[in-house]
């Protein structure tokens, strides 16, 4: 299991990648738009396959990623 917190500075916001190890599958919860190619080269330099966006919430102030 692979867990790991991002920090998108500009928003304030965290993203959180999940993925298995084994199966190299991996989960982004609360992906924010604004870093798609950081999570993706993250992605790919663990040779992760992403599977899943989970918006937890809503943000009034910024785009997540899913929305």
């Amino acid at each position: 299991m692979l867990f790991r917190q991002l920090f998108d500075e500009d928003t304030w916001t965290y993203t959180y990648l999940i993925a298995d190890t084994d199966g190299k599958e991996a989960i982004l919860v609360d992906p924010v738009a604004e870093q798609v190619e950081r999570d993706l080269r993250i992605l790919e330099e663990l040779g992760l396959k992403l599977r899943y966006c989970l918006e937890t919430h809503i943000h009034a102030d910024h785009i997540t990623l899913t929305q």
